[in-house]
């Protein structure tokens, strides 16, 4: 009994659930298709989640709940397929009623269920590991890349208020625009379009001037901060292993000096002590 259960809930049968119920979204996402098989791929999807509510229960009893709720990745798919159950309500909930638009929302958890390929990928922990790490380094510098973009979103409501309201009319406005040119997105776009509706020349030349600042600031040096602070602590376990390697060498290195220099103390001794002449008989 516990090796059919085992087989039902492996990683390679889940796998291949998961693969097909993935195909069977994206294949209802085509109009054509959902027309003419729409109903059979939503049955087809209603008994994925099953299989995966199966497979959560199945893996409890195998582990047990402390066994099964010890593994992140346990916790992970839980939450998934939890976030999916409300598509099990659907037979009961066709057609219009007060409060339909939650649980088409709440049905959206079944696009959730693609996440569940992530454990899938090689080397999957330690990526994972990796990229938490990182997002815990960067948060300093996330943290000034916000105030950064405050500080500029304040400056270009005071300053260019008067000029669009549509971009700096108030502070929430600003914020979005100056984002905007931090990303180095488009940034040129909100000068080129205030000067086709006639903005001053000496008002524009003052707008791109705050902007082009805004970017190197914000968008160049900000960022490229960020992405080295990531990219450096996520390649930290690879230096952590050259350290380690290195440190492992200089321990054996000073090994062996110590054993040659006992050695060559030895060898000296030896020849000290052949080098005596022979004590002589009385």
């Amino acid at each position: 009994m516990k090796k059919t259960l085992q087989f039902l809930v492996n990683e390679y049968l889940v796998i291949t659930i998961i693969l097909l119920n993935t195909t069977a979204l994206v294949l209802d996402g085509f109009p054509g298709i959902h027309a003419e098989y729409g109903r059979l791929l939503h049955q087809f999807d209603v008994y994925c989640m099953l299989y995966y509510v199966f497979e959560v229960f199945v893996k409890t009893r195998l582990l047990g709940f402390r066994g099964y709720w010890k593994s992140a990745w346990n916790r992970f798919d839980f939450t998934i397929v939890l976030l999916g159950l409300p598509l099990l309500l659907d037979p009961f909930v066709e057609g219009e009623f007060e409060g339909a638009e939650i649980v088409l929302l709440l049905r959206m958890g079944r696009f959730l269920r693609f996440f569940r390929m992530l454990r899938f990928i090689p080397h999957a922990e330690q990526i994972w590991k990796g990229v938490l790490r990182s997002l815990k380094a960067s948060v300093g510098v996330f943290l000034v890349l916000i105030l950064l973009n405050i500080i500029f979103a304040m400056g270009a409501n005071m300053l260019f208020k008067d000029y669009s309201e549509k971009y700096f009319g108030d502070p929430y406005v600003a914020y979005y625009s100056m984002f905007k040119v931090f990303t180095i997105e488009g940034w040129f776009e909100i000068p080129d379009q205030l000067e086709e509706e006639g903005l001053a020349d000496w008002d524009l030349l003052l707008l791109r001037g705050y902007f082009a600042f805004s970017v190197v600031i914000g968008g160049i040096l900000g960022f490229s901060l960020a992405n080295a602070v990531f990219v450096d602590e996520m390649t930290a376990d690879n230096n952590d292993a050259l350290e380690e390697l290195v440190k492992d060498l200089r321990g054996e290195l000073a090994d062996f000096r110590k054993e040659v220099i006992a050695l060559q103390q030895a060898q000296m001794d030896h020849l000290t002590n052949s080098s005596r002449p022979p004590p002589q008989e009385e």
